[in-house]
């Protein structure tokens, strides 16, 4: 299980640079987005996965070889990624007619 959720990952990234080149859908990185937010809350394999890729990218953010804009950039994309992965979607109140 633990292959599959790093798989999952790989895919997303592969989807979200088709998008990003034109090879793909724009709609498929959002769609594919929202199946790894499911994911991330129903599968422990997933959570871990996501953890350490976290890990990865954020110590390769912060390599003295690497330009401090990228980690900016980094800690951007990382804080919209965690915004949007917490929001729950609630629904309308009843209406009383």
């Amino acid at each position: 299980m633990r292959i599959v959720a790093l798989a999952e990952l790989v895919i997303f990234a592969r989807v979200l640079f088709g998008a990003i080149l034109l090879r793909n859908s724009l709609m498929m990185p959002i769609i594919y987005g929202n199946f790894l937010r499911q994911r991330y809350y129903h599968s422990a394999f997933t959570r871990d996965a996501i953890a350490i890729a976290d890990k990865r990218i954020t110590d390769f953010s912060r390599h003295p070889s690497v330009p401090p804009t990228v980690g900016q950039v980094w800690l951007r994309v990382r804080d919209l990624v965690v915004r949007w992965g917490s929001s729950t979607v609630v629904e309308p109140a009843a209406r009383r007619d």
